[in-house]
């Protein structure tokens, strides 16, 4: 389709016609698609060109000419300047209904899947101040990137974390020339209410290369985190949940889902700290985990002696490399020797936001346990890599979103597959 004569700088009146997965809204200008921020659908609104592309043009909301009776009134003072959140102006029964339709049309557009199964979102009982870590930037004052992130705005108050985070962002606002010199500061917290600052230098997801712990507890390299009625100890810089509450839902269904499989053999792959893997361990003969991050794998075996578990082995390397060997082990040797099947085994998936690697899914293809759990924070690369499994013969028999990210366009989603 040929761009009808936008300019950068044009300004033009839309009907919004629908809520794009990542929070723009979906206008058209001579059927030419315009994506434009901070709106609902079926509002009239009046934008202003900033990008015009060959198949749509971006603009920036200037006004709502007609609001829809879903519109709310945002929490935050920064809100439509800092990138954090995208759904405040939305009603939270909605901002359900917008993720839930959203998740359905990437599995269509996507994955090839005419009729998803896609289950209502599950909401989260905090839509504001649930976040238990939030990452400000420097120098000077910190602050979040705005929303085409050229810059960093300072703020005092961030109403999706948590209280004890904002006091503690208040205090390095007070403060903020010596420890925002480093330019990036974590303020993290756990279930007790005890909050870490600390600064981290990567070369990459699985490698720490220095960790500053600027603030007390001083003396503790790891968080203790109480999930379902289990403390688990979670180094610093190792990945964790930041919506308490809403992984709590998931762990829930997720034993349920492993309960009904008929497995007895959890495998869970891409583990971090092993919380599957333990939180589920009661209901299994043995679970294993893998886990790239070696500090966490040190934990995940850490929390399992302290939790009492014997049935258990956690591997430190990539999933890429120990899958296919991890689920050779869940076969007895007599059924391992005359090609057998994996009838007993449950496969967790919790990939990066990346999703999975090819090595992954081609021993899946080629292995096939009786149950995949996959979970994912990108519905993209989750329909993705079930497009794949599901030409390797896998059946997709239900997909959950969990609402962990309220306020912003993003979800969580756990999807159910068994061998076809």
């Amino acid at each position: 389709m040929t761009a009808p004569n936008l300019q950068p700088g044009q300004r033009i009146e839309l009907d919004i016609t629908t809520v794009a997965f990542g929070g723009d809204g979906v206008g058209r200008i001579d059927n030419f698609v315009v994506f434009v921020p901070f709106v609902v659908e079926g509002e009239r609104v009046e934008a202003e060109i900033v990008e015009v592309k060959k198949r749509f043009a971006t603009a920036d909301l200037v006004r709502v000419i007609t609001p829809s009776p879903l519109r709310v009134e945002p929490r935050c003072s920064y809100y439509m300047q800092c990138a954090g959140c995208q759904y405040q102006h939305v009603d939270y029964a909605h901002q359900l209904e917008l993720k839930r339709n959203q998740i359905r049309d990437i599995f269509q557009r996507i994955g090839k899947i005419a009729d998803p199964p896609v289950e209502p979102v599950v909401g989260s009982p905090r839509p504001y101040g649930y976040r238990n870590k939030i990452v400000v930037h420097g120098p000077g004052k910190p602050g979040f990137w705005t929303v085409r992130g050229r810059s960093i705005i300072a703020v005092d108050h961030c109403p999706i974390a948590r209280e004890e985070i904002n006091k503690k962002l208040a205090e390095v606002g007070a403060q903020h020339a010596a420890p925002m010199q480093d330019k990036h500061l974590t303020i993290r917290c756990n279930s007790e209410g005890q909050v870490w600052t600390y600064t981290e230098t990567r070369r990459d997801r699985s490698e720490l290369l220095e960790c500053e712990i600027l603030t007390e507890p001083q003396a503790q390299s790891n968080i203790s985190e109480t999930v379902l009625g289990k403390t688990l100890q979670v180094p610093i810089g190792s990945f964790f949940q930041i919506n308490a509450d809403v992984i709590a839902a998931a762990l829930e269904r997720t034993r349920k889902i492993f309960t009904a499989s008929g497995c007895n053999i959890l495998v869970d792959a891409y583990c971090g700290v092993g919380l599957f893997a333990l939180m589920l361990a009661d209901l299994a003969k043995h679970v294993y985990g893998m886990e790239l991050d070696e500090r966490a794998i040190v934990a995940a075996n850490a929390n399992a002696a302290s939790l009492g578990l014997k049935n258990y082995d956690f591997y430190a390397g990539s999933t890429d490399r120990l899958l296919f060997y991890t689920l050779r082990q869940c076969l007895p040797a007599e059924a391992l020797a005359n090609g057998g099947k994996l009838d007993e085994t449950c496969l967790i998936l919790d990939p990066p936001r990346s999703g999975c690697g090819r090595p992954v899914l081609k021993t899946l293809r080629e292995q096939k346990p009786r149950k995949i759990i996959y979970v994912s924070c990108a519905p993209p690369m989750l329909a993705r890599d079930i497009k794949e499994l599901i030409a390797a013969g896998y059946a997709l028999e239900r997909v959950t979103p969990f609402d962990m990210f309220p306020q912003t366009a993003h979800c969580e989603a756990v999807a159910e597959l068994r061998p076809g």
